[in-house]
């Protein structure tokens, strides 16, 4: 179970998340929905280890805190996919210092294997953003942290990619927190959904729902 407790994540001497805690079980998927400028992404970036944890609060893994060496098993798709990618390294190069996903991987996130000799500047955001998605699905990866994830991809993609974000998250047990702007997204993927209102509300609306 991957947990959340009383976190506090400060921007300057602008306090953007107080007290947040969460829970995400095996295999979940949990959806965020919040305006823009609340402050998602830094969220993600704390959540996945990116961001020192300097404000209080504490971010858990079966109750223990995140490796501080070694391979993070909490990962993050950032929404600029080109964060993810050394610019003078290959993107082939870049995912194979992770892991080595076969050919069916690759035809399954719809990643071009003629993509992975180019450079990220070579390449489309989409074209990038499938590449990040399959490095972060290395087999030791037991929470994904997806901020708008296909948002640069067309519907039929965005379709195809979350079906087999699906089919992985249950074959594998891995969890999920994704962060969108789309509604009608988040619900359909999500087994739940928080949404955060104005900067200022007290206790999120929290609505369950079976994924779809």
């Amino acid at each position: 179970m991957f947990e959340v407790q009383d976190l506090a994540i400060h921007q300057g001497a602008q306090p953007l998340w107080q007290g947040l805690s969460l829970k995400i079980k095996v295999g979940e998927r949990l959806g965020l929905s919040a305006p823009s400028g609340y402050g998602k992404t830094t969220l993600g970036r704390v959540l996945a280890g990116w961001r020192p944890l300097l404000d209080g609060g504490k971010v858990l893994l079966d109750g223990k805190p995140l490796p501080a060496s070694g391979y993070n098993p909490v990962q993050l798709i950032p929404q600029h996919p080109e964060l993810c990618f050394n610019p003078r390294r290959s993107t082939g190069q870049a995912l194979w210092d992770v892991w080595r996903p076969d050919e069916a991987m690759l035809a399954r996130f719809l990643v071009n294997p003629e993509w992975l000799s180019r450079k990220p500047g070579q390449l489309s955001g989409g074209e990038l953003a499938r590449i990040a998605l399959l490095r972060a699905l290395d087999p030791r990866t037991r929470l994904l942290i997806a901020d708008e994830v296909t948002a640069q991809l067309d519907p039929r993609i965005q379709r195809q990619l979350w079906q087999e974000l699906m089919r992985e998250c249950e074959s594998r047990g891995l969890g999920m927190l994704v962060f969108s702007h789309q509604q009608a997204l988040l619900h359909q993927v999500c087994h739940r959904v928080i949404h955060f209102g104005e900067r200022g509300d007290e206790v999120p609306n929290m609505l369950s729902k079976d994924a779809a």
